[in-house]
């Protein structure tokens, strides 16, 4: 697919002289160019050329995958019934592997008590499924998972247990990571790292330290950092960019070791359109690490 994204002020002149430049440079027909609109825009009849929003986008991308792993499964029965049953290596079973988990994801919740995991999850989920309210103690005790689909993805959100906190018995800790570990055993696991947008605590200085002792040093390379109460920077006018230019040079450690990967929501109100954002930067880092 050839894409081209376009900003909120876009004009038509301006699009297709893009396109007319891409044109030039890949060889591509004008005519195989889609533009992605940003989120508040739909597609309209008066665009003189092919659009799409994020959303549609994705759900193309879903069905394209689902055709493609289709295909191969063809390919791949066909080749294991002229070749037999032992011909089959570790590289065949690592691509079934990719391909039965293409459309299934787990989103994992993790951050300090009070950071907003469980409200969170209930935003991705587009629906109450933790309890979520303001409390000076933890209030989410036990790991617990719902599910929901976006744009074709199977999406299981699992919301967590404070494991970070140094006042926690360890035995405990152990516990909710093994309870984790399982319900994550199966399909593409991806963590989220939630904090506080107005807030970084002496706890989470060294948060990173805990997770990767809980999960392992890799696990960096599958984890966004989910700010929350994203409200708070449009009240002060900031960007996210803004935000992280500014912050503590803590904090932009954090951000650099996850790969840059970060993203934020607002509480109040629930914005669905963050949720596209979220998923557009889960798929983008599944299918870079499925490319290495």
């Amino acid at each position: 697919m050839c894409l081209l994204v376009v900003e909120d002020e876009f004009t038509t002149q301006e699009v297709w002289q893009q396109i007319e430049n891409l044109h030039k440079i890949t060889g591509k027909p004008t005519e195989e160019f889609k533009v992605v609109l940003p989120l508040r825009h739909k597609p309209e009849e008066s665009y003189p050329f092919k659009c799409c929003t994020v959303e549609r986008l994705f759900s193309e991308l879903a069905e394209k995958r689902n055709v493609m792993a289709t295909n191969q499964r063809s390919a791949d029965e066909t080749h294991h019934q002229t070749s037999g049953a032992g011909s089959r290596g570790p590289t065949d079973n690592r691509k079934r592997l990719k391909e039965n988990h293409s459309n299934k994801v787990n989103l994992v919740l993790l951050g300090l008590s009070g950071t907003g995991k469980s409200a969170t999850g209930n935003t991705i989920l587009g629906k109450t499924k933790f309890e979520s309210k303001a409390s000076s103690v933890p209030i989410t005790t036990e790991c617990q998972e719902a599910e929901t689909e976006i744009n074709g993805t199977c999406v299981r959100v699992i919301d967590t247990p404070d494991i970070f906190d140094d006042e926690i018995n360890s035995s405990v800790k152990n516990q909710h990571v093994t309870q984790c570990r399982r319900l994550c055993q199966s399909d593409t696991c991806v963590y989220l790292l939630v904090m506080h947008v107005s807030r970084f605590t002496d706890g989470e200085r060294d948060i990173l330290k805990k997770f990767e002792k809980a999960f392992g040093p890799e696990a960096k390379e599958q984890t966004i950092v989910l700010f929350t109460r994203g409200e708070e920077l449009q009240s002060a006018e900031m960007s996210l960019e803004d935000f992280l230019q500014d912050c503590q040079p803590g904090l932009k450690n954090i951000v650099k070791q996850c790969g840059g990967r970060c993203v934020v929501f607002k509480t109040k109100p629930p914005d669905q359109h963050q949720v596209a954002e979220l998923m557009q930067t889960v798929n983008m880092m599944i299918n870079k690490q499925q490319k290495q």
